[in-house]
């Protein structure tokens, strides 16, 4: 109880009056992957310092009394379609390197805004380029290739109803957990545990389980490191699952995941080749590098300004 009182008081404390009144009028949109939400900002309409305090980004993010979101993505876009820039921020006001369903509504948004053609959107994030487009109204986008991939996790002890553990970097760490029963996982408890245990320390890891479903899809459940707890869809899970379960021999691409919200998310391989081929031999405990692609939801809610924040 101690960590989750200290967790509530940081991610209600107030902004100043001065960064209160310096938002107020702000335009922003509130946008949904799979129920993985964000408030996204376009960059020519507000100040880039002013929302990447973190103390901001806790404020917006709060869901009584900010506008409430899993992270906040600011949008800095470049003339002539040039590549824009993509901070995103998790909800407790940390950088987060990459996300891959906040990725996919940035897409969706350079896209409605006139930021960039829908056949060919290039996200600068802090994990890398991104290659996107909007495909019959859906974003897909391409990540880096996936080097460091761990086919059993030795840092995890499984529990009952666990059956399997691997590990991948997909643009963030990722531990996959592979189980018996979905709805009997104490994501919350475990989830924490996992990600703050010392093997993982100091940036901590995410964790998933998955689950087959019976018509070929497979159901996961996220602790999202940076909100701290469950969140209804994580894209690069759903990247990190689907490496770790071609891995496994369980799934073959495109794979299909179905987000804790209901939606589904595809994960898709640009090219598999020997890990000979890309990265030193030494450096990942799988033969293959993954080219991963994914596609998936990325929906604007609503529009709006912001009012007094506090």
């Amino acid at each position: 109880m101690g960590n989750d009182r200290a967790l509530l008081m940081e991610l209600t404390a107030t902004i100043t009056a001065d960064q209160a009144a310096a938002l107020r009028g702000t335009p922003f949109t509130k946008m949904t992957g799979s129920g993985n939400d964000f408030v996204v900002f376009d960059a020519r309409t507000v100040s880039r310092a002013l929302i990447e305090s973190p103390e901001v980004v806790r404020a917006i993010c709060n869901r009584n009394n900010g506008i409430g979101a899993d992270g906040v993505v600011l949008l800095e876009p470049s003339p002539h379609f040039g590549p824009l820039l993509l901070r995103y921020f998790n909800s407790d006001g940390t950088l987060g390197e990459l996300c891959g369903n906040a990725t996919l509504c940035s897409t969706t948004f350079a896209v409605t805004h006139g930021l960039a053609r829908q056949e060919a959107v290039v996200l600068d994030t802090d994990a890398g380029r991104v290659q996107a487009r909007v495909l019959a109204g859906e974003p897909q986008i391409d990540l880096a290739p996936v080097t460091e991939v761990r086919v059993h996790e030795s840092r995890v002890d499984l529990e009952h109803g666990e059956t399997r553990v691997g590990f991948a970097l997909a643009g963030v760490p990722h531990v996959v957990i592979v189980c018996d029963a979905l709805d009997d996982v104490p994501v919350e408890m475990r989830g924490r545990s996992i990600r703050q245990s010392a093997g993982f320390a100091p940036a901590g890891t995410n964790v998933n389980w998955i689950a087959p479903l019976a018509d070929g899809r497979w159901s996961y459940r996220t602790y999202e490191r940076g909100v701290e707890g469950e969140t209804l869809a994580c894209g690069t899970g759903a990247i990190a699952a689907a490496i770790l379960l071609t891995e496994w021999g369980l799934a073959q691409a495109p794979v299909r995941l179905v987000t804790r919200s209901g939606r589904e998310v595809e994960v898709s391989f640009r090219g598999v080749e020997s890990a000979r081929d890309r990265v030193s031999v030494a450096a990942v405990s799988t033969s293959r590098v993954f080219d991963p692609s994914l596609r998936g939801e990325g929906r604007i809610v609503f529009q709006g300004t912001l009012g007094l924040l506090g």
